[in-house]
Parts: C-alpha cells; structure tokens; sequence
C-alpha cells in the first residue's frame, strides 16, 4: 500500500512523461512547479494562453480531445470557467460525475487520506455521492488499498431527521451493504473515523475507526474546510484532482504553494493511464 506522496514520486521513476494542457500558468509557484515535475521526467507541458479565459480553458480542453495531452492542469483561472469548457465537451451521464479529492498525507496518521467533495459538488444527493465514492475508489485502486474503509462524515453515529446529512449517510452505507470489497460506515463523526479510541470511548462499534481511506464529507464547505485547516495547522502534505472525466484534471487554490502544486501534479501523472 502506497502511504505518502514520496512513494508517489519514486513510482514515476523511470515512466513515460505525461503531456498536460495547463491552462493560464501564470503563478510564480505554478512555475516552479511545472519545471521541477518537468525536470523530473513527470510531464511534458502545454501551455495554453488567452486574454480570455473562456478560450483558454477551451483550447486546453480540445487538445485532450484531439489526444495531444493526457492530463489537465488548472491555472490563473477559476474553477467555474475551466469545468464549463470540460463539461461543454463531456458526454458525461448523471453517473459518472466530476468530483474533486484531496488526497492528504500527515505524521499523525498511518495512510494516505483521501478527503471529498471539497472542490465541486455544491448540492448532495444519493447519486452524486454514489459517484463521489467511485471516484474515490478509482484511487484508492491506484494506491494499492485492498480493501477501503470509508466514513460518511456527520455531527452524530445515528440517523437524526432534523440533520439530512446524517439520513443521507444511512441510505449510502446501505446501497453499499453487498459490496464486500469496501466497508462503509456512517454516519460517524470525525473524531471516531480517525481514532479507535474515541470510538472506544463513546462505546460506538466501528471497523474503520482509526483506519479510514475516505472521508465524505456532508457539505462542500466541510471538506474544503477540512483540508485546509490541516494544510495550514496540521503539517499536512497535499495534493489536489478531480476524477470523472476521461483524463484526470489537476485543481488547485490559489494560495496552494510549489510543493502542494508538485504533490498534485505528481498525483495526476500517477493516476494517468499511459498510452
């Protein structure tokens, strides 16, 4: 099981380059990082560039369509503006929908965290959250995780009707009850996703606590939340995608620095399938 994104990195060794279409490169930090992961041997990189942003967005978007590139990278653009151009070009169903994962390494924790939906999904429901989880799942594969744990995040471990969240979450983990390749729980609180002992303390029987995958999130807001406070206070590591189109696209925020951008691009080539 591949636990850290120096595990990532030393798994690009050796491999064919990615071309990426990275659209609007005009932070200094994002420069940075495109020549490190390009010196690296990661990718090869396409520039695309407009004083509208629409139009860059969409010539990026039309050489992953052409197959120039393999990998889409975000930019000096917004992420409303980048996502309308790729869903403009998508033939994309109700189910098989983009959802953004922050995948996040820390010393407090054994494993990789994949953390979602932070970046895209504003309105949840059964079918988004089904996608979000397959999403998820596409790396957890990729991570070498034989059997993912994952939490439906909530305030409560019960299903309370004045908090939705948490109704949502008992409906999730009982359309995965015959799935035997994952456990999913919830709803559960953080604090017992990430720790036996609170699960032990509040007497809550749980299989995954202390050892979840995925954490799914209730709201956009949480998650984005979430990761940022433990990039900011936890010494967290991170790196930023989103899944469910036909190639990976690398997101990130504006105030991301170079090693949050090398961790992201790193993660991107790694999910890439290679031609």
């Amino acid at each position: 099981m591949i636990t850290n994104f120096q595990q990532i990195q030393d798994s690009l060794k050796n491999k064919m380059p990615i071309p990426i279409a990275i659209v609007q490169p005009k932070h200094k930090s994002l420069q940075e990082s495109v020549t490190k992961a390009e010196k690296n041997g990661w990718i090869i990189p396409y520039y695309f560039e407009n004083k509208n942003k629409s139009i860059a967005a969409k010539m990026a978007v039309n050489s992953v369509l052409d197959g120039t590139c393999s990998l889409l990278m975000k930019g000096d653009i917004k992420t409303s503006i980048l996502l309308k151009s790729v869903l403009a070009n998508s033939k994309n169903s109700k189910k098989n929908r983009l959802s953004h994962i922050a995948v996040m390494e820390t010393p407090k924790y054994d494993r990789l965290m994949l953390w979602t939906d932070g970046g895209v999904n504003v309105n949840l429901n059964k079918t988004i959250i089904t996608s979000i989880i397959h999403n998820a799942l596409k790396i957890t594969k990729e991570l070498k995780i034989h059997h993912p744990n994952i939490a439906m995040l909530a305030l409560v471990e019960k299903r309370v009707s004045q908090l939705p969240e948490t109704v949502l979450a008992d409906e999730i983990c009982k359309c995965f009850s015959n799935d035997l390749s994952i456990t999913v729980e919830g709803p559960i609180s953080l604090d017992v996703a990430l720790s036996k002992y609170a699960a032990n303390q509040k007497r809550i029987k749980s299989l995954i606590a202390g050892k979840t995958d995925v954490f799914v999130g209730p709201s956009i807001t949480t998650i984005n939340l979430i990761v940022k406070a433990l990039l900011g206070l936890g010494q967290a590591k991170v790196g930023g995608i989103v899944l469910g189109w036909r190639v990976p696209i690398v997101l990130l925020s504006r105030s991301d620095d170079s090693t949050t951008r090398l961790n992201s691009i790193a993660l991107g080539a790694f999910l890439t399938k290679r031609k």
